[in-house]
């Protein structure tokens, strides 16, 4: 039998118990979120994914098997969703790497502080922050959309081959041959490219800054923090520095970005849902 932390709180939940199944989404709700936005990019079509994936997961709860642990599953039907989901303004422009290469050598613009901020200023480090999220998020935008899935589930999230396997619908094999191919092109590309891997390269992310701003390549993202400080949810966090020393793998990159969350908890916004949702059944 599958040793399921989450098992109790299933079966409460299929018991009618809505307070069990509303634990649950909040269990879940982060992490649906932190691969959604690292999956699309814009926090705003990541914030309605993770809904419509929730959504999806309350009206097919009973429908689960116990053939996975919980948490399986609903990366399954999170995984399903988002691959098949209607491409972004950024996806339809076919963004490649090549393309976002050209792009980061264009728009470098040395950052020139104010005399009110300094170098180390608090602002310029929070810009920073932000910038590096953006960026390398935008670069995952480069792999097709399966080939990005299983770079999140296995690099990042750093799940087995068998799992992240099951969770797309193909065999373990498979998986590992994809996920060897994505990695090789974000190694490859974040290690001449971004100075976070390897200080030396060209990109850096101050000079990053006024481009980004000028353009709202942020925005979105300082409105998702700002909308966390203001609920106390924000847990401060400093950019990466370029490290002289050190070579670091692309996935490390991504595995220290701040973990976002939506800007408002979407339990309210469901409800309703969940008012009409039992006894669940499978649709």
């Amino acid at each position: 039998m599958i040793d399921d932390p989450h098992l109790l709180l299933l079966e409460s939940s299929l018991a009618g118990k809505t307070k069990a199944l509303e634990e649950l989404i909040q269990i879940f709700q982060p992490k649906l979120f932190s691969l959604a936005l690292k999956f699309l990019w814009n926090p705003e079509d990541a914030e309605d994914a993770t809904q419509e994936i929730l959504v999806k997961v309350i009206t097919n709860l009973s429908g689960f098997r116990k053939e996975s642990k919980l948490s399986t599953w609903i990366y399954r039907i999170a995984s399903n969703h988002l691959i098949n989901l209607q491409k972004s303004k950024m996806e339809q422009r076919k963004v490649h790497l090549r393309a976002v290469r050209e792009e980061l050598h264009r728009t470098q613009i040395a950052y020139t502080p104010s005399p009110e901020e300094g170098e180390n200023s608090p602002k310029l480090s929070e810009m920073i922050l932000h910038v590096q999220v953006a960026c390398t998020y935008a670069m995952l935008q480069g792999l097709s959309r399966p080939y990005r899935m299983v770079y999140l589930l296995g690099e990042v999230f750093q799940t087995s081959s068998e799992e992240g396997a099951w969770v797309m619908g193909i065999r373990s094999e498979t998986f590992r041959q994809k996920l060897s191919r994505s990695r090789k092109q974000m190694e490859t590309f974040l290690g001449k490219e971004c100075s976070l891997t390897k200080a030396d390269n060209p990109c850096h992310c101050k000079d990053r800054v006024t481009y980004a701003t000028k353009r709202g390549r942020i925005k979105s993202y300082l409105k998702l923090s700002e909308q966390m400080k203001i609920d106390g949810r924000w847990k401060e966090t400093k950019p990466m520095m370029a490290n002289t020393s050190k070579i670091r793998k692309a996935a490390e990159v991504f595995r220290n970005h701040p973990e976002f969350l939506p800007k408002k908890n979407q339990l309210e916004n469901i409800k309703s849902l969940l008012n009409n949702s039992f006894p669940l059944t499978a649709r």
